[in-house]
């Protein structure tokens, strides 16, 4: 079952230097003064690969990362240094390193109407007979990049199969599951509402054969910054080989988190990822005032090559909290959703955080079905249609 919201347009419930002049090094920042301030982290995107190296050898840079699919490095700074690197010769932007942060609220209630709420008991009855575990999203890959992942719970216990962390200055990619673990509960509460195992204890997830690539983009204090989140998203298509456009992407991505800013780095890896076929689902926020003209769609919810995510409860109603706007793709259960939660425990949370992760494995199955039936996997703008134009309309 889907729900369509007209008020909000398209809300539905679906069943993120330096120089080289003459060949002259010149250097970037102001001489040091007794007033000198701070350093600060700004991402500075650039057309020539020279841009960095001579970055890295100007007096007063010090380079954080990286990040060359989309041509953007990660510097500190002092913030009296911007408008001078904004002027030279190969840079396309300079922008504050923006903060991404988890979008959940803490609360407590009844469990397992999500499921139901989406029909997902229902998929995996009339499905299984003819599919089998491809009904419960075999062979299918989903990334969730969130504060990392609790793999040693119980309820999701092997199915967190490669994990990659992106945060700080140097970035892990590989099978030691103790690099991306979740000290927090935001990302293993997601992870949970995607692939939990069908046992009559705890929460049942909506897709619980699927594969989970634990890509930690948020510290454990469930925040970050935008540079770590579209490096997550990167690394997250390029999957466990490394290189993307290869059978083991992740071709969904579920993202529980977002910021107020528009970002060239957040907004670049996006696009990246939708180059090569990526479907991602993000969480709208949960800054909703009733008035769907004011904007406070979070990023990279808002980006048009990304499936925004509001919330409902189990009567079908928009919590006023949920973000509201055009940019809205869909909407699913958000608020009282019981699931993993780190050190084998289980939390009732609410929030688009939550309401992400029921459309992301949504999308999992249909992909697992279709793969197992010998189709090929819908492409976003497909299950942008596929999702949208099966709604129920909820007023």
């Amino acid at each position: 079952m889907v729900l369509r919201l007209n008020r909000y347009r398209n809300l539905r419930l679906t069943g993120f230097l330096v120089l080289v002049l003459l060949g002259i090094s010149i250097a970037v920042l102001p001489p040091a003064s007794s007033d000198s301030q701070p350093k600060l982290r700004y991402v500075v995107g650039f057309d020539s690969n020279d841009v960095v190296d001579m970055l890295g050898n100007s007096s007063g840079v010090e380079i954080i990362k990286v990040i060359w699919e989309i041509r953007a490095v990660v510097i500190m700074i002092p913030p009296n240094a911007v408008d001078r690197i904004k002027g030279l010769r190969g840079i396309r932007y300079v922008e504050p390193d923006y903060e991404a942060k988890a979008l959940e609220f803490s609360s407590y209630s009844d469990v397992l109407w999500n499921v139901r709420i989406i029909n997902a008991d229902k998929a995996w009855d009339s499905y299984y007979p003819s599919y089998g575990w491809s009904a419960l999203g075999k062979n299918v890959a989903v990334a969730v990049l969130d504060t990392g992942i609790y793999y040693k719970h119980p309820e999701l216990l092997g199915k967190i199969v490669w994990c990659a962390n992106t945060v700080g200055r140097s970035t892990y990619t590989g099978y030691n599951l103790d690099k991306c673990i979740d000290r927090n509960g935001h990302g293993t509460h997601v992870a949970g509402i995607i692939a939990s195992t069908i046992n009559n204890y705890g929460n049942a997830g909506v897709a619980p054969n699927v594969t989970l690539y634990a890509v930690k983009v948020l510290s454990d204090s469930g925040s970050g910054t935008y540079s770590d989140v579209a490096e997550g998203i990167i690394v997250a298509v390029k999957g466990p080989d490394g290189v993307a456009g290869t059978s083991d992407d992740a071709k969904i991505l579920s993202m529980s988190l977002g910021g107020s800013s528009d970002s060239n780095v957040l907004r670049d890896a996006v696009n990246w990822a939708y180059s090569y076929g990526a479907i991602i689902v993000a969480a709208a926020g949960n800054s909703g005032d009733g008035d769907p003209s004011t904007g406070n769609i979070a990023y990279p919810a808002r980006y048009s090559n990304v499936i925004a995510v509001g919330a409902v409860d189990q009567n079908y109603n928009v919590p006023s909290w949920s973000s509201d706007g055009p940019e809205i793709d869909v909407a699913a259960p958000g608020v009282n959703i019981y699931s993993t939660y780190k050190k084998d425990g289980y939390a009732t949370l609410s929030g688009t955080s939550m309401a992400t992760p029921h459309v992301s494995a949504t999308i999992a199955l249909i992909q697992a079905l279709r793969i197992a039936s010998g189709k090929n996997p819908l492409t976003f703008q497909q299950m942008y249609d596929a999702i949208t134009k099966t709604a129920k309309d909820i007023g």
